[in-house]
């Protein structure tokens, strides 16, 4: 399996030309060998040239970097560097193919390439495992061209160990991928972008609000999320938590911000309606506290902004109903009002006369008793009391009332008794069903009390 992650080498071309004098030095700095010559100038041309070369071995034996000539798969040269299967030194490297070091995943594309590169393709630099001896697998980086090698076709390869980089792009991907996940079970329209802006998440109920699918967006940068909503590329909420900007603030009609969470409102035009979103958006941080990104959520209110709409006509005209019952139930009092005081001014003038000449007739006692309570009902009949006593939530009976308006007046058992023509133990069974009707089961409280407060 190869891996193809993002190479920090140099462009290939100028790799090549590096790579071709550095082949140079090397075989010179390998094969040389001191020879005597006659001529002073061409001893000194030649002393100088050993020093050059001593400089490029010393140079090579002290690189990071493997270097090593691959003839017929077999290895030709190799720096101090070059440590295959877990050897501790080049002379305790066993003299095999070197694909053998290869895993078995990759040989296929490491022989390949080497094909390629004998055949004069300059390659991009790739990655591949190799094989450590100590059960594990290693990273590796390679860049080679071809050379001449003792006058055959070899490879110079070049190779740097990218274990860590890998490991640290691999937690990457993978802390991306459970991103991934975990913002595709969110139920609002959710997505979620790294430091440079571009897009790492993409869940579905985003894909069912814009129509953009995850695979046509993921790894786009340059505000491209926002041409689903916007139909231009334009800063979001998503980017002020990274970068605020006041400008961008401006077009939100409702804009919030509560430690480093971001609320706001927008509207747009979706397939040709007026859509309210709800936006909220925050900065994401790895397990060091790292900044890593922003993740905004939207939900689509268009449809509680349009119950909002109608509850607040519907509120406009309960208060305006209500308006007009409060003025038509003004206007009944007013009426009831004049009604009562229109009834009271007949009664004083129709009947109370006839009442005061009783009077001041020769009466018994009954009958003066029966013109008093005359009286007293006579003006209670517009009263308070009366009005409370038949409402309907006290169910009393025309006796019930009777008698209540008896005690009210300061009546005992006995006297209500004569009045009525009934005895004391049926006024008594009156006395405790008014009592209960009144919820006035406890016996401290005085019944008389009671319904005097009542005329109030």
């Amino acid at each position: 399996m190869n891996y193809e992650g993002k190479s920090k080498s140099e462009p290939v071309a100028d790799l090549a030309q590096r790579h071709e004098i550095t082949a140079e030095l090397v075989k010179s700095a390998v094969t040389r060998k001191n020879t005597d010559t006659q001529d002073s100038n061409d001893a000194e041309h030649g002393r100088s040239l050993h020093k050059i070369e001593d400089v490029y071995r010393m140079m090579i034996d002290n690189a990071q970097e493997s270097i090593h000539v691959v003839q017929d798969y077999l290895l030709k040269y190799a720096n101090p560097s070059t440590l295959f299967g877990g050897a501790t030194s080049l002379e305790k490297m066993a003299p095999i193919n070197v694909l053998s070091y290869v895993h078995p995943d990759d040989r296929e594309m490491v022989a390949e390439n080497y094909r390629k590169t004998l055949e004069g393709a300059v390659l991009s630099p790739y990655c591949y495992r190799m094989l450590t001896g100590r059960g594990k697998i290693a990273w590796k980086e390679i860049t080679a061209i071809k050379i001449m090698w003792e006058g055959r076709p070899a490879v110079l390869v070049f190779t740097t160990d990218v274990t860590e980089r890998v490991k640290v792009e691999e937690a990457l991907r993978k802390s991306e991928r459970q991103l991934s996940d975990i913002v595709d079970f969110l139920p609002d329209a959710t997505f979620a972008v790294d430091t440079d802006g571009v897009v790492i998440a993409w869940n579905r109920v985003i894909e069912q609000l814009t129509g953009v699918s995850a695979g046509d967006i993921v790894g786009k940068g340059d505000y491209a999320y926002a041409l689903p909503f916007y139909r231009h590329r334009r800063p979001m909420l998503i980017d002020l938590v990274l970068r605020p900007d006041e400008e961008v603030m401006e077009p939100y009609p409702s804009f919030g911000k509560v430690g480093e969470y971001l609320f706001a409102e927008s509207k747009i035009e979706h397939n040709g309606r007026i859509r309210h979103l709800w936006c909220k958006a925050s900065v994401m941080y790895d397990h060091n506290e790292n900044v890593i990104g922003a993740i905004e959520s939207i939900r689509d209110i268009t449809e509680l902004k349009k119950t909002e709409q109608e509850l607040k006509a519907k509120t406009l005209n309960l208060e305006e109903a209500n308006t007009a019952l409060k003025v038509l139930l003004r206007h009944r009092e007013e009426d009831r009002g004049e009604i009562e005081d229109r009834f009271m001014a007949n009664m004083r003038k129709l009947i109370m006369p006839y009442v005061e000449k009783l009077k001041h007739t020769r009466l018994d006692d009954n009958q003066a008793v029966y013109v008093s309570i005359l009286e007293k009902h006579l003006e209670e009949l517009v009263s308070p009391f009366l009005s409370k006593m038949t409402a309907c939530s006290y169910n009393f009976t025309p006796r019930e009332i009777e008698i209540a308006s008896l005690i009210k007046d300061g009546k005992t058992t006995k006297e209500i008794g004569e009045i009525l023509n009934i005895s004391t133990s049926t006024v008594n069974i009156y006395r405790n069903s008014i009592r209960c009707k009144l919820n006035l089961n406890k016996k401290k409280v005085n019944l008389q009390s009671y319904l005097s407060s009542m005329s109030t």
